[in-house]
Order: structure tokens, then sequence, then C-alpha cells
């Protein structure tokens, strides 16, 4: 009989906790678990060479948290007011040359520490003249000021929660610019040097042969460097370092970082159903409350949460970028979070009426369909999972933990569905779109035709994989996106976290040579040669 998988715990092992967290992936992860007043460390490896145990990793945007942090400071200090705005903190400033539009000169400090600024997620220039395998590293400062004076915001700020890179790398600079020192530096003499994390760097310098080794899937890639987008993403760390930093959070105003900590975590704007503090993303649901952010870069995916009811905190790093950062939260949260379990869902008569796609916004949806006899659900770029029923029109999920009331208008029919999970809620609203997902997950045979690298004109290149019978797709540096097969079109796919589409060419022989982007237009892709 086969060993059980390994599980997460809050109270670990941590080598259990590592190896789930990296799984069959190649590389390297590492688990840090502050519980018991103790810290334990876990780490797992996978056809790479063996490393010592507390590797420098890529943290990616839990950078933002510490930028975050760099604010509260300042927002203590009266140095700054989460009320200033980019038009005051910049007007006559020489970084700044040409002038902003209204809007944009509106943004407040609270808006960009929160992602309620209105700003994209990049740039409209991001990819000009761009590496994708190191896309942040030529993205200079001259650069971000001209972004902000380029911007067209389609509303005045604020804006519903909209996550922005853009927006941190402005906080970032603008931080940087107040105090007449790099972010780094400020990052070094206002955090990690006071805590004594000294593996907690931007620059590796001689700390560059600890750093794990950066995968997609099997494939070894760049490390990413940041320029302007440094409070964005640009932080390496380590497991042991990231649990002293969340000893300081924990212990809130009384501890190493004095009253900032605590500030830290004070709401400032929803955010996902939940709320947002000084960048970081806050849960609670019947006053259990937890502190929670991820990260990722091309190589590596990071996971960080805090549970401040019971001081504990757990830290997962991983070198490959394929790793699934809901892999490890969803267990850890599952357990502060705990779903009721109903009835199977499997009367047609009276759940065929909810089957339907429930839009929460442009990017996020959640979709409900009868699947083999039973009412299954599943979120935007997920898979369908079945469904429990609690009661009139009312389900639970509790391998996922969710759970899902629907509302109806006058006409009876299902329209509104109220969903929650971890202590966030959403309201979505039912789209006439049709239900993706519906072809099972495919053969590796039925997808190898597809896989491959196609360049766009302009030089930025669609990469398309397989995982777990899904086609993935990532355009440039965007994130990887599932896309589902169209019923009766053949190579013929659909996103559903964005309103596009691909459509696959083939020679007469059989083999597929480009690619078609429908998005806003009708964009052509040649294949690359491998």
């Amino acid at each position: 009989m086969p060993a059980p998988p390994p599980r997460f715990d809050w109270s670990g092992p941590a080598d259990a906790m590592a190896a789930a967290a990296l799984g069959s992936l190649r590389g390297a992860a590492e688990v840090g678990v502050w519980h018991g007043g103790r810290a334990h460390f876990g780490t797992a490896r996978n056809r790479v060479a063996e490393a010592p145990a507390q590797a420098l990793f890529e943290v990616g945007s839990i950078s933002k948290v510490f930028t975050g942090l760099l604010l509260a400071q300042a927002v203590e200090r009266g140095d700054l007011a989460l009320d200033d705005t980019l038009g005051r903190l910049l007007n006559g400033s020489s970084a700044l040359a040409p002038a902003l539009p209204a809007p944009v000169a509106a943004i407040t400090l609270r808006q960009l520490v929160t992602h309620t600024s209105c700003l994209p997620r990049l740039p409209a220039d991001f990819r000009h003249n761009s590496d994708p395998s190191n896309p942040y590293l030529r993205y200079d400062r001259p650069r971000l000021w001209q972004a902000l004076a380029d911007a067209r915001l389609a509303q005045s700020p604020p804006c519903a929660g909209a996550y922005s890179n853009l927006g941190f790398a402005v906080l970032g600079e603008l931080l940087a610019q107040r105090y007449g020192k790099p972010w780094a530096v400020l990052v070094h003499e206002r955090i990690t040097g006071p805590l004594g994390m000294q593996d907690t760097v931007q620059s590796l310098g001689d700390k560059a042969p600890r750093l794990a080794a950066p995968h997609e899937g099997e494939t070894p890639v760049s490390v990413w460097e940041f320029d302007a987008f440094a409070g964005a993403g640009a932080l390496r760390s380590t497991t042991a370092d990231m649990l002293v930093l969340s000893r300081a959070l924990l212990a809130g105003a009384q501890g190493p970082l004095g009253p900032a900590a605590e500030r830290l975590f004070t709401p400032l704007a929803d955010h996902d159903g939940g709320q947002i503090g000084y960048a970081i993303m806050l849960r609670e649901r019947d006053g259990v409350r937890t502190w929670l952010h991820g990260g990722g870069t091309g190589g590596f995916r990071s996971v960080w949460l805090l549970a401040p009811d019971r001081g504990e905190a757990v830290i997962a790093l991983v070198g490959n970028a394929r790793a699934a950062q809901q892999d490890v939260m969803t267990p850890l949260l599952k357990q502060r979070y705990p779903v009721p379990p109903g009835q199977p869902a499997t009367d047609a008569t009276v759940l065929t009426p909810h089957e339907g796609v429930y839009r929460v916004s442009p990017a996020v949806a959640l979709s409900l369909a009868m699947v083999d006899g039973q009412l299954q659900a599943r979120p935007t770029g997920g898979v369908f999972e079945p469904l429990q029923v609690l009661g009139p029109d009312a389900f639970t999920q509790p391998a996922t933990g969710r759970q899902f009331r629907l509302e109806r208008n006058t006409q009876g029919r299902p329209t509104v569905l109220h969903y929650t999970r971890f202590g966030a809620r959403l309201t979505a609203t039912r789209s006439e779109e049709p239900v993706l997902g519906l072809v099972p997950p495919q053969a590796q045979g039925v997808l190898a035709p597809y896989l491959g690298r196609y360049r766009l004109r302009g030089g930025n290149v669609l990469d398309v994989q397989a995982e777990d019978g899904r086609l993935q797709v990532r355009l440039g540096s965007q994130p990887r996106f599932t896309v589902y097969p169209l019923s009766g079109q053949p190579d013929r796919f659909a996103y559903d976290a964005v309103r596009a589409e691909l459509e696959f060419e083939r020679y007469p022989s059989g083999e597929v040579r480009a690619v078609v982007l429908h998005q806003n237009g009708r964009f052509r892709a040649p294949r690359l040669e491998p």
C-alpha cells in the first residue's frame, strides 16, 4: 500500500512540507515553520546538485511587503502621509521632467500600497526592448517616470483593487527619492540590518553561490534582476531570515520594529474579497486572522503566511516557477477556516438551473456545471471539482474550503453567487458566456503537437506547455494561464482569465506551424524551431 502523500501542517514536519511544495518538480525547496516557540526547517531536492541548507531564493512579490513596511515606518515618523499625492510629492522634482496627467497626479500613497491606484499591472511600454528571460533588468527610472506621464487611467482613483507591479515600482522609487537613498539601502538600514537578516538582499555579491538554481519545469532559467521595479520584487532571502522577520512582525508594537509593525497590518482597503494593509493581505473569519503574501519570478515561487492569534508562521521557497502556490496555501488555510460537509449534489432536476458562469471581475469567474452526474465548480484557471449541498441554493466544497450561496431573481433563476473562502468574500454575477473546461484533461499525446514557442510580430513569444492534461500559455513575462479547448472547434482554445482565444494552424501534413491570438484583433505567431 503506497505511503500517504506528505501534508502541510502548521506544526510541520518541515521536511515533509518542503517535499510537498516541490512535488515532482526539478529544483530545490525549503520551508521554515515557527511553531511552539521554535524554528523548524525542512529541505527537498529533485534532480539538482546538493546545496547547503538555507540557500537563497528569489522571493518575488514578497518584496512588496518590505516596501509597505518602509512606508509604514515613514508614516509612523511623520515623514509621509497616506494621503500624500504623486502630484505633491513629485512637484518640482528634477527626477520627473514630464508633467503628470491630473488623474495620475491625484494618486495617493494609500492607493499605491493597496493596489487601488488604477495603474495597470505593468507600463504600456514594458515589453519594448525587454529580455523575456530577465524582463525587469532594463526598465530604469527615467522610463518609469515617463510611463507615469504617459499613463491614461480609465477613471480617477481610487479603483477596485487590481494588482499593480507598476504601482509598487513607483512607491519604492518615491521612498528612495524622499530619503535620497536607493530602495535596497533603505531596506537594509531600516529592516534587514536592525533585525540581523544578513541573507536578505537585492544584489547577491559573494552570496551568489548560495542561490538555489531557478527552473521552469525541467528547464533551467535565468535569475531576475531589477532596476526601477526593485520595490515590486527584487529581494532574495532564506527561510531563516523570513522567520526572523515573521517573529518581529508577530511581536507587534512591542517588538524590534516598533509601532510600524502593528501599522503594517492596519486594514486600508478591500482586496480580492478580503482586506489589505500596507501591501500585506489580511484574512479573517470568526476572529481567526491570517496575514499572507506570495511571490514569483521566472524561476522561483514563494508563499508566506502568519497566524497572529497563535504566534505562528510558515515560509515556503521553491526554485521552480511551476510550483503552485495554492498547493502550500490551501492545506494551511483549510486548517484555519474549515467548511462543513454536505450531501452529494446529484439531483439534476434541481441543480441544472445553477449551471453557468458567474463573473466576479473581468479576470475572475466561477463556473458551475453538471459533470459526471454531479454539480461541480471551477474557478478561473482551475478544474471542475464536486460540490456538496448544504441547503436550498447553498453548497460547500470541503476539498478547497469554498462555500457558495446562490441568489435568484424575481423569475426564480439563479443570477448572483456569493462565495466565501478562507475569510475572503466575493459576489459574482451570472454571465451569458459559455462554460469552459467541460472537456476533460487530455492525454499528453493529444496536446504534444501544440507545445512549443511562437513569436508574435514585435518579438513577444507565446510559450505553450502542458500540465495536468491542460495547455498552459505564457506571453512574454506575463503569468502563465490555462486555455481550454472549445467544443466542436478543433485546434481552438479559449482563456477564461482574459477575453482571448488561440487558434492553431497546421501544415497539410498535420504539423502545427503557427498560432493566432484573437484578442482585440488577430495576431499571428509562427512557430519557432526548438
